[in-house]
């Protein structure tokens, strides 16, 4: 058959050198999976390292450079508080001699200087005030633009005596703090300038950025914009630029690098350490790279050795089996109990030794074997023919189904699939107690064959939440009922027939009621009906039958229930206790 040729091939149905090459390689598969795995938690752990030394560095940085602003904000508030500079500020206020003011400023101004003297990082201090004054202390100082510098004051004005900082950009490269001096006198907090010191960012990074390698270099970015770059190669991922501690491997310029980055908690300054990855990793990329040679030969050295040791192995068991074959199709001559190849002292030996032995007896008895074989068949023959059981049924209504189905008749097949599985689970005995699940199954069923028949007349309403289906039901319970209410319904009325099973719970019992909108029935109708003494055309008996059925499995409390009124319909209730769920 093409089906049996193109089926897949399991792995107990392959050679076995096929499975023992098979097994070596899953084996060695393994084996390279645990050593990448292995290999692979090194380097992650080789990573981790890397990053610790890295952020142990940005972190020494990070505290050396904020100790130096933090060292200029003092320094601005000792200048702003200072009592002689304070004094002169206000004296320089009251002067109306030009010379005296000019003598005062001075001398403000070398204040200024000793105090610029003490902070190598300021490149010059400049002094402001709303009465025109305007000095500047200090060397390689750049003048920020008029824009800039207005920006400075109004900070510094809306901190009311606090320190601003105002970071550089591309116009003006210096970081400034400005501190507005207010009076400590009786005219407290009056403002009498503002103060701005101009800070060379460059020189404070180059001066603590020894903790960072040699191969390194440091960026500072707050947010999207740059504070400080040394040079334009590096622009932080937008994925990072929002998280405050980490690090990862990003390419610039065709070149990879490590980043470990950090974010400052004081000015809110994120610092990148950028390392050559190609540099740092080179060692770790060979030793991957000559790991993957290793493990590739090795694969490839298996898969030879695990073939040739399988070869050796299975070549006489295939020449035995071709033997076996000839014996299969009865060419016992083209057997060959004497050839070399047979000579061996192991297993295969014994078994090639065995088989000839084997062989020569079939050779005497298979006469004999066919003489009975084929009585046997007469005998299996003639007890069929006489044998009508169920399986002739079940094979009957099978070939009819087939028959409906290469017709187009798929109604016909689906009644057919239907009365099988009905009369399979009713003729069975070895099952008397079934799930309510499988009996909804076998009256899907049988309402299948009844709207075949009776089709829009009929109309089938079920009800059931499925909580309930792992209950304990005997065989065949429902499904009378529901016949029984076809035959009193559907035959007795002219509109159509609706059948509903419903299923609810009270404390003690699951109750399934079957209803139908027939004629119903008067009260002493009913009253036969609960005694079961109505007459009927065999009805009676099989509700009779269920009612004894779940009374002696369930007890007194379980039963039938028959509620009806004339020209309203039946109701018909099963009462099952709750302890029938089943164990599943």
């Amino acid at each position: 058959m093409i089906t049996d040729r193109f089926r897949r091939i399991s792995f107990k149905d392959m050679k076995i050198k096929h499975k023992l090459m098979v097994v070596m390689m899953l084996l060695i598969v393994f084996f390279c999976l645990v050593v990448t795995s292995c290999l692979q938690y090194v380097f992650q752990a080789y990573d981790e390292m890397l990053y610790v030394q890295s952020a142990r560095s940005i972190n020494n940085s990070i505290g050396d450079i904020e100790n130096e602003i933090s060292n200029i904000e003092k320094l601005s508030l000792t200048i702003a508080t200072d009592a002689r500079i304070q004094d002169q500020l206000k004296k320089v206020k009251e002067m109306t001699n030009e010379y005296d003011r000019a003598q005062a400023l001075t001398d403000f101004k070398n204040k200024i200087f000793v105090y610029i003297l003490t902070e190598k990082n300021i490149s010059s201090i400049r002094f402001i005030n709303d009465f025109g004054y305007d000095l500047m202390v200090g060397q390689s100082a750049q003048i920020p633009e008029e824009r800039k510098k207005d920006e400075v004051i109004i900070k510094a004005r809306q901190a009311k005596g606090a320190n601003v900082w105002v970071e550089p950009d591309a116009a003006h490269p210096y970081l400034l703090a400005a501190r507005e001096i207010r009076s400590t006198g009786a005219d407290l907090l009056e403002p009498l300038g503002t103060l701005i010191f101009q800070v060379n960012l460059d020189t404070v990074v180059q001066h603590h950025q020894t903790a960072i390698q040699e191969s390194g270099m440091l960026y500072i970015w707050k947010g999207n914009e740059p504070i400080y770059t040394p040079d334009q190669a590096y622009q932080p991922e937008a994925a990072i630029r929002d998280a405050k501690q980490g690090y990862t491997i990003q390419k610039n310029n065709g070149m990879s690098s490590f980043i470990a980055y950090t974010t400052s908690h004081e000015m809110g300054w994120t610092y990148y350490s950028v390392l050559s990855y190609n540099d740092i990793f080179k060692k770790k990329n060979d030793l991957r790279f000559a790991l993957l040679v290793v493990v590739l030969l090795l694969f490839l050295t298996v898969i030879a050795i695990s073939y040739r040791f399988a070869r050796g192995i299975t070549k006489p068991i295939e020449r035995l089996t071709q033997q076996m074959r000839y014996a299969e199709k009865g060419d016992f001559e083209l057997i060959v109990p004497n050839s070399p190849e047979t000579v061996r002292s192991d297993e295969v030996g014994y078994l090639q030794k065995r088989f000839f032995i084997m062989i020569q007896r079939i050779d005497t008895l298979i006469e004999e074997n066919y003489t009975r074989q084929m009585l046997l068949k007469d005998t299996e023959y003639r007890a069929l023919q006489a044998q009508i059981n169920p399986h002739f049924l079940y094979n009957t209504l099978t070939s009819i189904n087939w028959m409906a189905r290469t017709s187009g008749q798929a109604a016909i097949s689906n009644m057919v699939e239907s009365l099988s599985r009905l009369l399979r689970n009713a003729i069975s005995n070895n099952i008397q107690v079934i799930t309510l699940g499988e009996e909804i199954g076998l009256l899907h069923d049988y309402m299948h064959i009844q709207k075949v028949r009776f089709e829009s007349e009929l109309q089938f309403v079920l009800d059931i939440d499925e909580r309930y289906y792992k209950y304990r039901i005997p065989k065949m319970s429902i499904q009378p009922i529901v016949e029984n209410a076809i035959k009193h319904g559907l035959e007795n009325m002219l509109g159509n027939c609706t059948i509903t099973v419903t299923a609810a719970q009270s404390e003690e019992s699951i109750e399934i009621s079957v209803m139908d909108n027939g004629p119903g029935m008067d009260e002493n109708a009913l009253e036969q009906l609960r005694i079961f003494a109505m007459p009927s055309k065999g009805t009676g008996i099989g509700l009779k039958n269920i009612h004894e059925r779940l009374r002696l499995m369930f007890g007194e409390s379980a039963g039938l229930y028959f509620d009806s009124k004339a020209g309203k319909g039946t109701q018909v209730t099963i009462k099952i206790p709750k302890e029938s769920e089943a164990n599943v």
